[in-house]
């Protein structure tokens, strides 16, 4: 049987690893070792200042688990304490880094075999065409030695945990793999460069790996040769109006670009004006998967008189990516803006790897990959390709257009390069104050696809979007905004969240500006950003509304994002409740937000579209009985609907009757989100479909506004659409009058937990929804068919799997940081725990966690475990 030469060292690995632990070490995991620090030492506020102990060569950390096994991670030194952050990583995810590992390597295939429809064998090749490890691997040596020593401070952890308990006693899916194997650091290092891309190549892996060129012929392409519509000769290809066919491919294919919940965000930042205790409040809400590796896990890191930093941070990274320290807080929301730009090629005829550049020709390369393939006898066979690049980046099988004679698809990514990622974080979890925090953006520049929102203790709120963002000249953004004009490939492509160029054009061609991290990005002078204090927040638009109240305007290019344009539902909800400062608001009498009543507002659930037209429908509604609904064709795996007369009497009273609040306990949330989900995005964003008075950017929150009149004559639409809604309902098994904690829920390994919230169209803060695929090959609970196109319900309901995930109220006050906590799907990757569905019944009943962020707080909490582990 031919075994692969990576894991022939692996095997060897294992065995020495494990052989030098069981000599060495004088700790079995058990309570006990060397004490922690005290108390007194190792607290915040405790007013002793230590100095940390140098780091000798040897890790040792004490590990902490309280309530919902939290892990309170203590050492000497910061190596020491990210050694023991690998370790507890490693009993709670190992399977999902060694997973991970796979696909970024492009091994997937050699590990698990070809996969459902060569699944596998397509990831290793759409990997390695991006070559994410093989560029991390080089970049590894030249990296700064606290970098270095984070990836081994870490892969150290996670490697004694994996020789601790061997990989057949892990307690996760992926126990007895004979892929479960120790790391490098530089795997590591591989790893975490690849989440910096997941706004860019991650996202576009799917047309990755399979493109191959036509045959080549020294006659001249038929026109139908090229994809339909595009006309090489026209003085603006891109904007050629495309066949609707071709619109159709493009627009169902790019769809996944589209921002959607499983990453999206709110982030709120409250400063001194809007603080009853005066402090800096923030709100950390990010809508990430509960399933697959973008989950976060939760963590408490402390160094005496250095370090004491709690939050959380994606499986497998070192550090806290959304957290608080004694002197700030911060959390993230994924950038509305571009994190790669795609380039149409113009072919030479006869040569369909050669381009048009300007008045010239450019050659393709290419390189050779082969990846192993697993078979069912255990034995592994070659499959070999040949993987093609323009001086852009990869050729992608970009939908509706492809690879013909004429012209293919190519992109460049604006994270390729990024290896200022991992300086960016250490450098803000280090920070000693909130300038230093601010200047570790300004520095590093090494925030991948995130906008930032944080706020000081003493109540100043910051929001910036620094992400990575191609710098495009004047020229070259007017010669862009031209091709929008018409419905040709750019404007298609658009839609979709993509920018498409005309690679054969230098105009295009990213700028070089001084003061940027990589050679054509938008260096931090010109990203946009501010400072307040009274609030700051961001649900995932462009940074031109930061402030119900106020604008971010000046001269930014539009591929940080939109200016003066429409704010979906949930911006404006944010920005409706944020602003609320009367005396039946959220925030009582004074207009001013203490904690508890941050949390409240964290889970209001109302949605913006019932705040906005649900009392125009009802009123609609009020005198119809019977209203007619055509046949419904089926799509996207969704069944199809017949024509019939409904009955919407019920459902109106029951409109008229609901709240708007998305809780467990409201009748209508459901009729509500069945209506609304029959208008499209553009619908909700402006459209004469749906509201009367159309978007003024003078009045961002309040407009579009009223619903949308009824034709003089004929079928009113609104009342079809409610029909609609009543038919899905009925077809699922469901009546209008079921309350939504009867039919929205999560599967916690065949647990149902009722889940509150809402979608992107009921325009609700607290999102919640469910997708069907992630980077990651654990199993999972899969939803049924859906019971109509542009509707999530099954006839199990609705099936949650992704939304809010670590969510964090944090204040300060004189005593120092406060903070209260859900992780919705725990803090665990064992399916058979307790804890993989305690804190999924905890959100459920908005029973929020307090952290514990003091030694103190600490010691005096009851413990699950306590350990600590050394490197010998």
């Amino acid at each position: 049987m031919k075994v692969s030469k990576r894991m022939q060292g692996s095997l060897a690995v294992v065995a020495a690893l494990a052989v030098l632990l069981a000599a060495c070490s004088s700790d079995d995991g058990a309570t006990g070792g060397a004490a922690p620090p005290s108390s007194a030492a190792a607290g915040s506020g405790s007013g002793t200042t230590i100095v940390a102990t140098p780091f000798d060569g040897r890790y040792e950390a004490t590990i902490v688990r309280t309530e919902e096994g939290i892990p309170h991670i203590t050492g000497a030194n910061i190596e020491s304490v990210i050694y023991g952050q690998g370790y507890a990583s490693g009993e709670d995810y190992s399977c999902t880094l060694a997973d991970q590992l796979l696909k970024v390597q492009g091994r997937r295939a050699e590990a698990l075999g070809a996969g459902d429809d060569d699944a596998n064998i397509n990831s290793d090749f759409a990997w390695r065409t991006i070559g994410i490890d093989a560029l991390a691997r080089r970049d590894y040596p030249n990296q700064p030695d606290e970098v270095r020593a984070q990836m081994e401070a870490f892969s150290s952890g996670w490697n004694k945990h994996l020789a601790d308990v061997g990989a057949d006693a892990v307690t996760q899916w992926c126990a007895g793999a004979d892929w479960l194997e120790p790391i490098t650091p530089e795997d590591l290092y591989a790893y975490a460069r690849s989440i910096a891309l997941n706004a860019s190549s991650s996202q576009v892996a799917r047309y990755l790996g399979s493109v191959q060129p036509p045959a080549a012929t020294d006659a001249t392409p038929a026109p139908e040769a090229a994809p339909a519509g595009y006309d090489a000769s026209s003085p603006s290809a891109l904007a050629t109006p495309v066949s609707a066919s071709v619109r159709s491919d493009m627009t169902t294919g790019l769809a996944p670009l589209v921002q959607a919940p499983q990453m999206a965000s709110n982030g709120w930042a409250i400063g001194s004006e809007r603080s009853a205790d005066g402090g800096g409040m923030l709100l950390a809400n990010p809508h990430f998967p509960w399933e697959g590796e973008l989950r976060f896990w939760e963590s408490h890191l402390t160094v005496p008189g250095e370090l004491n930093i709690y939050g959380a941070q994606l499986e497998g990274l070192p550090g806290v990516g959304i957290g608080f320290t004694d002197e700030f807080g911060w959390t993230h929301t994924v950038s509305a803006g571009n994190r790669f730009t795609a380039y149409t090629l113009e072919l030479v005829p006869g040569k369909p790897t050669t381009y048009r550049y300007d008045d010239a020709e450019k050659e393709m390369t290419s390189r050779t990959e082969t990846v192993e393939v697993l078979q069912d006898d255990g034995t592994l066979t070659d499959e070999t390709r040949t993987l093609w690049f323009s001086e852009y980046g990869p050729i992608l099988d970009f939908p509706g257009v492809g690879w013909s004679p004429a012209m293919t698809v190519t992109y460049r990514d604006a994270n390729i390069d990024n290896d200022e990622f991992l300086e960016q974080y250490l450098a803000m979890d280090q920070a000693q104050s909130f300038d230093e925090f601010k200047e570790a953006h300004a520095t590093n520049q090494g925030v991948p696809l995130f906008n930032t929102i944080a706020v000081s203790k003493d109540g100043e709120a910051w929001y910036a979007d620094t992400s990575a963002t191609p710098n495009l000249s004047p020229e070259a953004i007017a010669a862009y905004e031209s091709t929008l004009a018409t419905p040709g490939f750019a404007s298609v492509a658009a839609t979709s969240g993509a920018v498409l160029l005309d690679g054969s054009d230098s105009i295009y061609q990213w700028v070089d500006a001084p003061g940027a991290r990589d050679p054509g990005l938008v260096p931090y002078s010109e990203m946009p950003q501010t400072q307040r204090s009274d609030y700051v927040f961001n649900a995932n638009d462009s940074f031109w509304l930061p402030n119900a109240d106020h604008v971010l305007e000046g001269d930014y290019s539009p591929l940080h994002g939109r200016q003066k344009t429409a704010r979906s539902p949930r911006t404006r909800e944010n920005a409706t409740v944020l602003s609320d400062t009367s005396a039946s608001g959220p925030s009582g009498d004074d207009g001013m937000l203490d904690l508890g009543e941050l949390r409240d507002l964290a889970l209001l659930n109302h949605g913006f579209t019932s705040r906005a037209l649900k009392d125009e429908v009802v009123d609609r509604c009020k005198a119809a009985t019977v209203v007619d609904v055509p046949e419904l064709a089926g799509s996207d795996g969704a069944v199809a609907l017949p024509a019939e007369s409904v009955d919407i009497s019920q459902a109106c009273s029951v409109l008229a009757d609901w709240d708007g609040a998305y809780d467990l306990d409201r009748v209508g949330a459901i009729v509500w989100r069945e209506f609304i989900g029959r208008y499209t995005n553009a619908d909700l964003l402006g459209g004469a479909a749906l509201w009367s008075t159309p978007f003024d950017a003078a009045e961002p929150v309040t407009t579009p506004s009223g619903l949308a009149p009824p034709p003089d004559g004929g079928v009113d639409p609104v009342l079809v659409n409610l029909g609609r809604s009543v038919q899905i309902l009925t077809k699922a098994g469901f009546s209008v009058d079921t309350p939504l904690g009867e039919v929205q829920l999560a599967d916690r390994e065949g647990t149902l937990v009722p889940i509150h919230g809402g979608n992107s169209a009921d325009g609700v803060t607290n999102v919640v929804g469910y997708s069907g695929s992630f980077g990651s090959t654990e199993p999972f609970p899969k939803r049924g068919t859906t019971i109509a196109p542009q509707s999530a319900l099954t006839a199990d309901g609705y099936r949650i799997n992704n939304g809010t995930s670590f969510l964090m109220a944090l204040a300060y006050d004189d005593a120092g940081p406060e903070a209260f906590a859900f992780l919705t799907y725990g803090n665990t990757g064992d399916r058979t725990s307790p804890l993989f569905s305690s804190q999924t019944e905890r959100f459920s009943k908005k029973d929020w966690r307090e952290l514990l962020f003091t030694a103190d707080a600490v010691a005096a909490a009851p413990k699950l475990d306590e350990k600590t582990v050394s490197s010998d």
